[in-house]
C-alpha cells in the first residue's frame, strides 16, 4: 500500500503536455461524463488530435450541446456530436449503444469516463430503476454493459482501445467490505447492494477498488483490445456535486487542503489523453500519464486474485442476466 509520501508525491508530480499531432486520425472516439470536469478537458485534448468522429456521451444533451458549439468554433471541421445516456439505466445504455452501432458502425476508442461519488455523510442506499446500487452502477456495472454491447462495433476497428477512468483511492480506501465479503462467502453484487450493509462514507473508494478488479480481469478476456484503467490524479472537478458544504472549521480545512493538493481538470486530463495516445498494450493502470503499478497489496496477494477472479465472473452473471449471450465472445 502507498505511503502518505508516495501519495504526495504523485500529487505533486509534474506531468507532461497533453499530446500533440493527428493521433486520432481516421478513428470515431466515444468518452462518456464528457460535459464537465476532466471529461470535458479531454474533449478539448482530443477535439485537436483530428478525429474521424467525436461521441459525447451525457445525460444533459442540450447544455451540452453549446459547450461542444464553442468546442467546434476553436477547432473548425471538427466533426462531433453529443449523444444522450444515462448510467442509472440500463435500458437507456443498450439504447445508446444500438445508436452508436447505427450512426458509426466502427468504434475505435471507448472511453468508460462517466462516474459518480455518493459523499462522504452516512446515509441510506439509493437504488436505480434496475435494482442496483446507484453507485455500484455508474461506476461499475453500466461501463462493462457499455463495452459488452459495443463489441461488434469496437471489433470492427484495426486497433480497438477500451479505456475507464479508475482513481487513486484503490491506494489508501478502506477494503475491509471487499475482503470481508470473499472471506464470509458472500457474492459481491449481493453484499454491494445491500441496503442493510450500505457503507455510504466508504461506496466511493468500494466502487473504484472493484472498478480495478473488474478492469484488470477484463484485459485477458480482451486480448485483440488495448484496456487501461486510467487514474487523473485528484482534481479539481464537480465530481463531489453531492456533498454536503454546511459550514464547519474542519471543511475549511478540507478545501484548503483540497485546492493545495489537487491538480486542475485540464492537467489530469492529460492522463486520459496520453493513454489513448500511447496506449498501445493493455495496462493494469495508468497514472502520470505513464503505466504505473498498482500499489494496493490486497490486489496483488493471493486472495485478492481469487477475489478479482470471482467478482469478474460474478459481473459476467449479472451481464448475462441482463442480456443473455453477452459474453459469449469472451476468451474466458
Amino acid at each position: 500500500m502507498s505511503t502518505p509520501w508516495s501519495i504526495y508525491r504523485k500529487l505533486w508530480s509534474p506531468l507532461p503536455p497533453a499530446p500533440k499531432g493527428s493521433y486520432l486520425a481516421g478513428k470515431n472516439l466515444i468518452i462518456t461524463g464528457a460535459n464537465s470536469g476532466v471529461g470535458l478537458e479531454a474533449v478539448k485534448q482530443f477535439a485537436a488530435a483530428k478525429p474521424a468522429k467525436l461521441i459525447l456521451a451525457v445525460r444533459s444533451v442540450e447544455p451540452t450541446e453549446k459547450i461542444l458549439d464553442k468546442i467546434k468554433q476553436a477547432h473548425p471541421g471538427l466533426d462531433a456530436e453529443v449523444m444522450h445516456v444515462d448510467l442509472t439505466s440500463l435500458e437507456s445504455v443498450k439504447q445508446f449503444t444500438q445508436e452508436v452501432e447505427k450512426k458509426l458502425g466502427r468504434v475505435d476508442v471507448l472511453f468508460n469516463n462517466a462516474g459518480m461519488n455518493p459523499n462522504f455523510e452516512v446515509k441510506p442506499m439509493v437504488a436505480t430503476v434496475d435494482g442496483y446500487e446507484r453507485t455500484f452502477q455508474v461506476n461499475i456495472l453500466a461501463p462493462l454493459m457499455t463495452t459488452l454491447y459495443l463489441l461488434p462495433a469496437l471489433r470492427r476497428s484495426k486497433s480497438p482501445q477500451v479505456l475507464f477512468t479508475g482513481s487513486d483511492i484503490v491506494f489508501f480506501g478502506d477494503e475491509t467490505a471487499i475482503k470481508n465479503a470473499f472471506d464470509q462467502g458472500v457474492p459481491f453484487v449481493k453484499a454491494f447492494n445491500d441496503p442493510d450493509t450500505y457503507d455510504n462514507p466508504n461506496r466511493y473508494a468500494h466502487s473504484k477498488l472493484l472498478l480495478q478488479m473488474m478492469t484488470r480481469a477484463l484485459m485477458p478476456a480482451l486480448p485483440d483490445m488495448v484496456v487501461i484503467n486510467v487514474n487523473p490524479g485528484l482534481a479539481r472537478t464537480n465530481l463531489g456535486r453531492e456533498f454536503d458544504l454546511s459550514f464547519s472549521f474542519a471543511l475549511i480545512r478540507m478545501i484548503i487542503w483540497f485546492m493545495v493538493n489537487s491538480r486542475s481538470a485540464a492537467k489530469a486530463a492529460r492522463s486520459l489523453t496520453t493513454a489513448v495516445a500511447y496506449g498501445k498494450e493493455s495496462e493494469d493502470y495508468w497514472s502520470e500519464c505513464v503505466p504505473t503499478p498498482v500499489e494496493n497489496t490486497y490486489l496483488n496477494s493471493g486472495k485478492g486474485i481469487r477475489a478479482t477472479r470471482l467478482f469478474f465472473q460474478e459481473m459476467l452473471a449479472e451481464a448475462e442476466k441482463i442480456s443473455p449471450g453477452i459474453t459469449k465472445t469472451l476468451e474466458l
